[in-house]
């Protein structure tokens, strides 16, 4: 994020079907705060994660209940002042 303002991240399970990207820059760079994501889960973290877990994790189960999950397989994320003040821009 310090040397280039955009990172386009695409993982080996994802199969592009067009090269045209210039929605997904419009989304990011005009109606975003900075991070898009494409992989919609379907399900909320609290689906997701065992419950013996939230003994160690820093989120309620409820509040776990309240977020929608995504797929990490496929982000656009932009320097922004929101990136800016999150762990992704260290």
């Amino acid at each position: 994020m310090h040397i280039h303002e955009t990172i386009f991240w695409v993982d080996a399970s994802v199969r592009m079907q067009t090269s045209d990207l210039a929605r997904v820059y419009d989304q990011a760079v005009n109606r975003s705060r900075g991070v898009v994501t494409f992989d919609d889960c379907g399900h909320n973290i609290y689906m997701a994660t065992h419950a013996r877990m939230y003994r160690y994790l820093p989120i309620s189960k409820q509040t776990a209940v309240n977020v929608e999950m995504y797929g990490a397989g496929i982000l656009f994320i932009r320097r922004s002042r929101e990136v800016r003040n999150t762990d992704i821009y260290d």
